[in-house]
């Protein structure tokens, strides 16, 4: 029994399907099935059985999967290991985040980092929620930031810090109590029933009546349209400091509180690498300082 051939079974039974673990594992299919194969005859057991639309765990195959989880758990732990020995970030760094933090606190943070670890290359995929999990899970990224609040199995999500919101209109749209209910406002469609819609949710805690005039999935869209009059919106406090500061957006509501936490999402049982987690060590004191 070779440790690829288990890696290989592992990654089609967290998948679910050939397809989706080749495209996990970037080999071809045909390789990681006789691979999966070779393991069955080996172990004389039938690990998985075999579907149109993908792959189930017999019994047996459960009980090695769950052990595989702790093996590949631990084979995470020695490179972790073997990385901080050499005592040095270097290498790629791959990873999402909600496009207002790429925009307006990921730069200052990033340039304090790669002062101090100039070898270490960023791949920032910015996006949604659901496109930076999709990432996560197809392991192109190793973790993800962003506001969405989700229960996965096949995730562990923890919050990095509550950021302060703003409720915000335009100083002549401001003067109009009865244009305050008309918001700009992220779209429901991008947050299925199981997940709550952060703006909403905040607004519901404050009892605001909202009715909805533009709805985008692109926060930095809405402030825009904001400041063009079309409607109020709530907003992370670091996207909107400066044009407060400035007049050119009004906050409203200022006696009341919104706050929601920015989280981060990783596969389960993922050890981050030193890269990940010497980055999300100083992301968190770095985004503490901005707010």
């Amino acid at each position: 029994m070779e440790l690829n051939h288990l890696k290989y079974f592992y990654a089609v039974a967290r998948e679910g399907s050939f397809t989706r673990a080749s495209k996990v594992l970037r080999i071809q299919q045909p390789t990681i099935s006789k691979m999966v194969q070779a393991l069955e005859q080996d172990l004389n057991l039938v690990l998985l059985e075999r579907y149109k639309k993908g792959v189930r765990l017999t019994k047996a195959g459960g009980e090695i999967f769950r052990m595989c989880e702790d093996i590949f758990s631990r084979v995470e732990a020695i490179k972790t290991l073997s990385d901080s020995e050499h005592n040095e970030c270097q290498g790629i760094l791959s990873f999402g985040m909600t496009d207002s933090a790429t925009s307006y606190v990921l730069p200052k943070i990033l340039r304090g980092f790669l002062a101090k670890h100039p070898k270490v290359r960023p791949s920032i995929f910015a996006g949604s929620s659901n496109l930076i999990t999709n990432e996560v899970t197809e392991a192109r990224i190793e973790f993800g930031i962003f506001f969405t609040r989700m229960a996965r199995q096949d995730l562990h999500v923890s919050d990095i810090v509550d950021v302060p919101f703003q409720l915000v209109a335009s100083p002549k749209l401001s003067r109009r109590p009865e244009a305050r209910s008309a918001f700009v406002i992220s779209r429901d469609v991008d947050y299925p029933k199981a997940q709550p819609f952060p703006v909403l949710d905040m607004l519901k805690q404050h009892r605001l009546k909202v009715e909805v005039m533009i709805a985008s999935n692109n926060l930095d869209s809405q402030k825009q349209m904001v400041m063009e009059g079309l409607g109020v919106a709530l907003l992370p406090g670091f996207m909107v400091r400066r044009e407060i500061e400035k007049g050119t957006l009004v906050a409203l509501s200022p006696k009341k509180r919104f706050s929601y936490s920015l989280k981060l999402v990783t596969r389960a049982r993922k050890v981050l690498s030193l890269n990940a987690a010497v980055f999300l060590e100083e992301f968190r004191a770095g985004i503490r300082e901005m707010l």
